[in-house]
């Protein structure tokens, strides 16, 4: 009997599905609260489906031979979107999440060695500094109390962030941009449908002006840090020495500010936010099963022999690392990817007029009919090196895939390790009863209403 069977079942919430396709209005209203909720059922048992009367508004792919072939084999017949770009492009600009070509190659290629796995377990000793400020905060409280999780390791991963590849940032700035990225994030929906439908971008929505005011600001702090490490004179080999003393492989010429901006931007948004809401739905969901909390919190006592977590430990938490992955199954930290077909194709047998918005919901992917064994139950058994081997590459792909795969996945796995070990040496996390968490698609995975958890010192 496998160690999942001997435990309670555990079916932690998720974003009930539209029965049927609905009409354009309804589907609309549904997207902007949810995109998740405007999926209709079928996405979760079809390989391909369509939305659209007369030509497709948008097709949905989950099948992981067709997705392996639109992001790998044939990639630059799918190329990312016009959706990307403009939703995207006011607080990151061209950096590497919407950068195409040699700009994204070469950009790509200057931030790939902060990335090696030897240059990653050098910040080992950061990340765990960055989770003890946190277990050492909430195990000093004389008694259980209700924290807001999320905004906790929001907080954790972005100390880690600015520790390490992007050295130099100050507290304040850092809260500004953090709150400057929510702004920026919460009405986006309103956006991606105005580019669905094809609206032009001068388009009046709500939020639309909170969010240029947010992206203007986060880029203004970024810029105050570029001239203050050229103020104090380039040093060091974190990612902001590195884009200033970049060059041009073809001119020659340094990189320019806004270039910099963009990626510092695209970091300081994108790297430290997937990984704090992988923590935040793996302890909701350790709060909801107290006995694989209490397994975890074993495996760490017998894994980490010194008073601290080193990077040496980490091999020896297989289970911790299986109900990380469990977790990003179930609430992956990017739930959708998009790419455009450039020409007239078929993909799985349906014929596809280009250009046609192709949309790979990694969520509906991860918790497929066709794909899982009961994928709505939590089941850290499925990530045992056996069965995890037999998955289809892009079956699970927490981080994406091919070319552009999150090039942070690896420092990603290895912070979320350290931090969820240390934190459960320290604190138990308890569900209220009440809090019931509906999944929400913000460009990554929130909690509606924030997780709130019960956190009592060990």
């Amino acid at each position: 009997m496998s160690d999942a069977a001997k435990l309670a079942d555990l079916y932690p919430p998720t974003a009930s599905p539209s029965a049927k396709p609905l009409p354009l209005l309804p589907f609309l209203a549904r997207f902007i609260r949810n995109p998740l909720r405007s999926l209709p059922q079928a996405v979760y048992q079809e390989p391909v489906v369509t939305y659209g009367r007369k030509r497709p508004l948008v097709a949905w792919v989950t099948d992981p031979e067709l997705i392996e072939d639109i992001l790998l084999k044939n990639a630059e017949r799918f190329p990312k979107t016009r959706l990307d770009r403009r939703v995207l492009k006011p607080i990151v600009g061209d950096g590497l999440l919407t950068a195409e070509g040699e700009n994204w190659r070469w950009q790509r290629k200057l931030a790939s060695p902060l990335f090696r796995h030897t240059e990653l377990l050098r910040y080992v000793p950061i990340m765990v500094d960055a989770a003890e400020e946190r277990a050492a905060a909430w195990a000093g409280r004389d008694s259980a109390f209700v924290a807001d999780v999320e905004e906790a390791m929001t907080e954790t991963t972005f100390s880690v962030i600015a520790r390490t590849i992007l050295a130099g940032i100050n507290e304040a700035e850092g809260a500004e941009i953090k709150r400057a990225g929510r702004a920026y994030l919460d009405p986006i929906t309103w956006e991606v449908a105005a580019s669905l439908l094809r609206l032009p971008e001068s388009l009046w929505h709500p939020g639309k002006r909170r969010m240029r005011t947010a992206a203007a600001r986060s880029r203004a702090i970024v810029q105050n840090l570029l001239n203050q490490r050229r103020a104090e004179g380039v040093s060091g080999d974190d990612l902001v020495a590195r884009m200033i003393s970049a060059r041009d492989p073809d001119t020659g010429n340094l990189m320019p500010d806004e270039r910099i901006i963009d990626n510092l931007s695209t970091f300081l948004l994108a790297g430290h936010e997937t990984t704090a809401k992988a923590l935040t739905w793996t302890l909701y969901i350790l709060a909801r099963a107290p006995e694989w909390q209490e397994r975890l919190r074993e495996e760490g006592r017998f894994a980490i022999k010194s008073e601290r977590l080193g990077a040496g430990s980490i091999s020896r938490l297989p289970l911790t690392q299986r109900v990380l992955k469990e977790a990003m199954r179930l609430y992956p930290p990017v739930p959708v990817m998009t790419r455009v077909s450039t020409e007239d194709t078929i993909i799985g047998g349906m014929p596809l007029p280009g250009p046609t918005l192709i949309v790979i919901p990694i969520f509906a992917v991860h918790r497929h009919r066709l794909l899982w064994s009961d994928p709505d139950r939590f089941d850290p058994d499925r990530f045992l090196p056996g069965d995890e081997a037999k998955y289809a590459r892009t079956q699970f792909m927490p981080f994406g895939f091919g070319p552009r795969v999150c090039i942070g996945s690896s420092f990603a796995m290895i912070e979320a390790t350290v931090i969820l070990a240390t934190l459960l040496r320290s604190v138990r996390f308890e569900w209220d009863g009440r809090h019931v968490p509906e999944p929400v698609s913000r460009v990554t995975l929130r909690p509606k209403g924030g997780m709130p958890l019960i956190v009592r010192p060990l």
